[in-house]
């Protein structure tokens, strides 16, 4: 009886396991016994081997994206440096024949006032031109805008040498040389609107007012190398001749540099904003059309919306009142030839302003990067400092003495070159998502009317007094520190909408009236496709 029951129990045993060893075994090969597909089960060798294999796919990609954004990070600085050097020969031929106008006089033959104008003419030509560069490099790109800045000056370099051959100095030769810094000046309507959206393209948060500051440097180190070269090289009136000799192989060369090597976007987007910007087409063909240059209509819309919004007339029109004044320095501490001969006002002065300025400028761009202070505060901070540093400089001027002047100077170069990378910055904020470049141009814009200004009053007045000068700068740069203040700028548009999306916001999502107002009305406008219709700003839905 106990064998017989042992035998039964045994046989329950075997039915009760049977259709969990049948389900197990079909598992395997995917079918059940009514014939149904089940989900695989895979052995525990089969998981292993598959964990080891998504880890390893994983690290892989770690270390391409850590070598990627290692790239990405060289990479920007070589951009920077392509870019400073463009900057560097750019200023350089503006400014070349600032401190050598009695010689010039007599090579070409003219009047002091018309050699003085062959590097006016770059301001005039800015003035003129700047807009609708700035609608161009919008459309077409950064790369696009390097490239014609750097063709632009070897094409005008080019035609200053043209009559090497023959005869460069006389009339003939001041045509030449005339046509050629026509050129030369919308090629400085190029280069000197670009560093925003150089910063844009290829530095993260952390380091794009830095990065605009290191531009402003380089654009010191030109035009002191200019100044201070240009003498030293026409020494006497005959090597005028080689100075333009020179200013041509240089750029060409920068040239060569730039096509070679310039690259107009990150691989990888150094920011969330990056990716939120007006649309860029590559448009036609390399040379762009008349139609896609003189797209007044748009433009003109462009412009007028960026007047709209809150804030920007009057942040830049303080820009305008300061930096006009501290190119005006320039004309002060560099033209003896036109101006004044007192000892003092000498080029030892001149390489304090600039060399400490650019000191000035890292350090603004330092203090708004590590948001140790706001962007509002190191502008009003700027804009008080330079309109006082002025005031210093006209009593100093007063005292005749060295050591006050070299003072005042620094100073003025520590707080002037400090206006131009902050407020800059703070007026893409601003204006988030407009045309970056558009927004500059009109900056820059106001900036050299206002130097045309001082400038002329600084000639005028220099007649009267020789500190006449430097109380006319401190008491006009002196409304821009109002201006500012009272401007309603304290919102930082992109930097909320990159912490927004950072922490997991709607991505694209604009806040305020302004904002829908701009999308909604289309005007912030810059491809080129479809003659620049339908082509609007990211949305509050994308």
């Amino acid at each position: 009886v106990s064998r017989w029951w042992s035998y039964l129990s045994l046989n329950s045993l075997m039915a009760r396991l049977q259709p969990q060893n049948l389900d197990l075994h079909n598992v395997g090969v995917g079918e059940t016994k009514s014939g149904k597909s089940k989900n695989h089960l895979p052995c525990r060798s089969t998981s292993l081997s598959s964990d080891f294999a998504d880890q390893h796919h994983l690290r892989r990609e770690t270390k391409t994206a850590i070598r990627e954004e290692k790239n990405a990070s060289t990479a920007r600085w070589v951009m920077l440096t392509l870019y400073g050097a463009l900057t560097i020969v750019d200023h350089i031929n503006w400014i070349s024949f600032w401190p050598i106008t009695k010689r010039g006089e007599h090579y070409f033959g003219v009047s002091p006032i018309a050699v003085f104008m062959l590097s006016m003419l770059y301001v005039i030509v800015f003035i003129i031109v700047a807009p609708m560069s700035g609608q161009l490099v919008d459309r077409r790109g950064l790369r696009f805008g390097v490239l014609s800045g750097a063709f632009l000056n070897f094409f005008g370099s080019l035609i200053k040498v043209v009559p090497a051959p023959f005869q460069m100095n006389g009339t003939v030769g001041y045509a030449f040389t005339f046509l050629g810094h026509l050129v030369g000046g919308i090629a400085h309507s190029f280069v000197l609107i670009i560093p925003p959206k150089l910063a844009q393209n290829w530095f993260p948060p952390s380091l794009r007012v830095t990065a605009q500051a290191a531009c402003v440097g380089f654009n010191q180190l030109g035009v002191t190398i200019g100044i201070f070269l240009s003498p030293v090289i026409s020494d006497s009136d005959d090597r005028i001749s080689l100075l333009l000799l020179l200013q041509f192989i240089g750029s060409m060369l920068i040239l060569i540099l730039e096509l070679i090597f310039f690259k107009g976007v990150s691989p990888i987007p150094p920011s969330l904003s990056a990716t939120q910007l007006p649309p860029q087409t590559s448009g036609g063909g390399i040379c762009p059309t008349c139609n896609e240059i003189f797209k007044l209509n748009q433009l003109q819309k462009t412009i007028a919306a960026l007047f709209r919004i809150p804030g920007y007339a009057l942040t830049v029109l303080s820009f305008g009142v300061g930096v006009g004044g501290y190119y005006a320095i320039w004309v002060v501490l560099s033209l003896h030839d036109l101006m004044s001969s007192v000892e003092f006002l000498s080029t030892s002065a001149l390489l304090i302003y600039n060399f400490v300025g650019v000191l000035g400028a890292l350090t603004a761009g330092q203090l708004i990067d590590r948001s140790i202070v706001s962007h509002r505060f190191v502008a009003l901070g700027a804009y008080g400092g330079f309109a006082g540093s002025l005031l210093l400089f006209s009593l100093c001027l007063l005292s005749k003495n060295d050591s006050a002047v070299a003072m005042s100077c620094a100073l003025m170069g520590i707080f002037g070159s400090a206006l131009s990378p902050t407020t800059i910055d703070l007026l893409m904020e601003i204006t988030f998502p407009a045309p970056q470049v558009v927004a500059t141009a009109v900056a820059y814009v106001v900036g050299h009317l206002w130097g045309l200004i001082f400038i002329w009053g600084n000639i005028e007045m220099q007649h009267l007094k020789y500190y006449a000068p430097g109380l006319f700068l401190a008491v006009t740069a002196a409304l821009a520190f109002p201006c500012f203040a009272i401007a309603d700028n304290q919102e930082c548009r992109r930097r909320n909408y990159e912490l927004r999306t950072a922490q997991g916001g709607v991505q694209g999502q604009l806040e305020g009236n302004i904002a829908v107002e701009l999308v909604d009305h289309n005007f912030f406008v810059v491809g080129s496709g479809n003659n620049g219709e339908n082509q609007d700003l990211p949305s509050p839905s994308q």
